[in-house]
């Protein structure tokens, strides 16, 4: 396979599939939300902050203050969402998270105009840049999502709890706004350098996608996560793959088979369901 003879896109799989790993399970708590596209808004805010910066002058020569200013914008974000979760019985929150998304692209596209690298910015920011990504910049998303990760296993329980049955978790006495916050600021934390290699593209198909896919296959958390890591893993390898072979931008050609996943588990759940019922029939 192309993908193991270069050592730059040994590294991208490595992102990937780190990615795979904490996107999964973050877009599984999204899915059963039903807030589908609130990691699509939230990664755009995080690029509107990003964009900011760019304008401000902290491009890729000063990554820590980009980071920082976009973390904050992602931040604001986090807060907002929690907000418009109190205000859903009079506006449906997917309808807020939208106009959310709509505001931040027309900003970042605003501010990304009056940048002299504003092209490549705002082509960046939508489709990443997995083959650029160094050995450094590997290992921080590493250790960073380890400790989210770890955050999510001590708090699972309750953050599960609130995702799938909000009624019973405030019932327990659960405060819903405080875990809501805990969910969308380590969400935040993740898109926030999500974005800065990925994109914004790539990132809500790493987010729902594979989630999707699981909830169409199996039943049960735990099965549906498991499906979902397995579907990732498959997906990065072919996608990288055929982005070597095609000459193709590899964040929108691993889309592209991820859909194509999706539509092959969709056929072959439908497929046994209809086997099943005719056995029954018989």
């Amino acid at each position: 396979m192309l993908i193991f003879q270069y050592h730059f896109v040994v590294i991208a799989l490595l992102v990937c599939l780190i990615l795979t790993g904490i996107h999964t399970y973050l877009g599984y708590h999204v899915v059963r939300r039903g807030v589908i596209f609130v990691d699509l808004s939230l990664a755009q805010v995080a690029a509107l902050g990003s964009s900011v910066g760019v304008l401000f002058g902290w491009g890729t020569q000063f990554p820590v203050q980009n980071d920082l200013i976009s973390l904050c914008f992602t931040m604001m974000g986090a807060l907002l969402f929690v907000i418009f979760r109190s205000k859903r019985e009079k506006v449906p929150i997917e309808a807020l998270i939208g106009i959310t998304y709509a505001g931040a692209i027309a900003l970042s596209l605003i501010v990304l105009e009056r940048s002299a690298t504003g092209t490549e910015e705002i082509k960046e920011m939508l489709t990443g840049s997995l083959l650029t990504v160094s050995p450094k910049e590997l290992l921080f998303i590493a250790v960073l999502y380890s400790v989210i990760g770890i955050i999510h296993w001590f708090a699972r329980k309750k953050l599960i709890l609130v995702s799938e049955n909000p009624e019973e978790a405030l019932s327990s006495g659960i405060k819903i706004w405080w875990w809501d916050f805990v969910f969308y600021a380590t969400f935040g934390f993740v898109v926030t350098s999500s974005v800065k290699v990925a994109g914004v593209l790539l990132v809500f198909a790493f987010l729902i996608i594979p989630a999707v896919a699981a909830m169409i296959a199996v039943e049960g958390t735990s099965k549906r996560i498991s499906f979902g890591w397995i579907f990732g893993i498959i997906g990065c390898v072919a996608g990288l793959e055929l982005s070597l072979r095609l000459d193709w931008t590899p964040g929108p050609t691993i889309v592209v088979v991820f859909l194509l996943l999706l539509l092959l588990t969709w056929l072959a759940k439908l497929t046994f369901c209809k086997s099943r019922t005719l056995d029954n029939g018989i």
